[in-house]
């Protein structure tokens, strides 16, 4: 079964799935279009699905955190 057909059978959009897997919504879309190849954004898809198939009703994955002492986007430090 697809990523597209998971989702739309636990009854999530694109915007939900994304946010319980803590990605862009617009990775979800790619991946639905088979145009993301990134595995992280894959696995992170896959497992929220996973443990909402096996009855989790409240699956949230925490956000990924940048590797200690990575810099930072968007944040003014001057």
């Amino acid at each position: 079964m697809s990523i597209r057909e998971r989702r739309k059978a636990l009854g999530w959009s694109r915007a939900e799935l994304a946010e319980r897997a803590a990605i862009d919504r617009r990775i979800v879309q790619l991946i639905e279009l088979d145009q993301w190849t990134e595995a992280d954004a894959l696995a992170r898809v896959d497992e929220a699905l996973r443990r909402a198939e096996a009855g989790d009703t409240d699956v949230r994955l925490n956000p990924v955190q940048p590797p200690e002492g990575a810099p930072t986007i968007g944040r003014d430090e001057g």
